[in-house]
């Protein structure tokens, strides 16, 4: 048996955000020969359902890992096989510093992003995530909720100046990764995509060498090193292409499908 973790943005879906019948074709097929397919994406759970719906994983079995790997969800009985939460106190902290950034700032929870003051990319990962968007003045002092991570959006000529200030005030006590040119993600000390996969072939009892990873961007790094094979896409970062075990075709041009077809099936 296979472990196949697939990256969603770049990766799963092509540049329209879809997934095309002959990625879905593929992975379907892989589970139907009995091997693991796991969605593991940055995304929130909820931001992923309808891409395990697609996929079928109801009927064959298939994973959901979240939040760059900190909850990882059965989708067929909706059992929660893991589940990493940021330190309540430390998550508030968070959001009071940032309220002073030139930031658009997000917190997802179940199907709802909330936001201290909603912008264009909050609209924007509300409604890929078909999810709500609801703006919380003050949320540092609202929050009432367990926080996975906290998401910060801005223009990319802008980000990295109040992106650098999180990482010097928290980057010992989080994880932060830039999941795209726009986004900067924080999450609870520890987690990762990769670890989430390792996490996953545990609870299966899949060796490390059968774990296939498929990525293309920084917060995929983690899950390419992780992996038994590491499988770049042919649009990814050049850095994922480096590390990676092989390069495949862009998403555009199904390289998910590319790679287990040779490969795998």
């Amino acid at each position: 048996m296979k472990l196949i973790g697939v990256d969603v943005d770049g990766t799963l879906v092509n540049s329209k955000r879809v997934i095309t019948e002959n990625t879905k074709r593929a992975l379907i097929s892989a589970m139907k020969e009995g091997h693991k397919v796991v969605i593991v994406t940055g995304r929130p759970t909820a931001g992923a359902r309808d891409l395990a719906e697609r996929l079928e994983f109801e009927k064959y079995g298939g994973l959901i890992s979240s939040f760059n790997g900190g909850a990882i969800t059965n989708f067929a009985t909706g059992d929660l096989l893991s589940n990493h939460e940021m330190d309540h106190k430390l998550a508030v902290e968070i959001l009071e510093f940032a309220k002073d950034l030139v930031l658009e700032t997000m917190v997802p929870y179940k199907d709802t992003v909330y936001s201290p003051k909603i912008g264009p990319y909050t609209k924007g990962e509300a409604t890929t995530l078909k999810m709500e968007a609801v703006e919380v003045e003050d949320l540092y002092k609202k929050i009432d909720f367990p926080v996975n991570k906290i998401l910060f959006a801005a223009d990319p000529e802008i980000i990295d100046e109040p992106a650098k200030k999180l990482y010097e005030k928290f980057g010992k006590l989080t994880v932060q990764v830039k999941s795209s040119r726009f986004y900067y993600e924080v999450m609870p000390k520890g987690l990762s995509k990769g670890k989430s996969l390792l996490e996953i072939a545990e609870i299966f009892n899949i060796d490390q060498k059968d774990i296939i990873a498929f990525g293309d961007e920084m917060n995929d790094e983690t899950m390419i090193k992780a992996a038994g094979v590491g499988v770049a896409m042919g649009n990814a970062v050049e850095k994922i292409k480096e590390i990676a075990d092989y390069v495949t075709l862009t998403n555009d041009e199904d390289g998910i499908a590319y790679y287990l077809d040779r490969f795998v099936l």
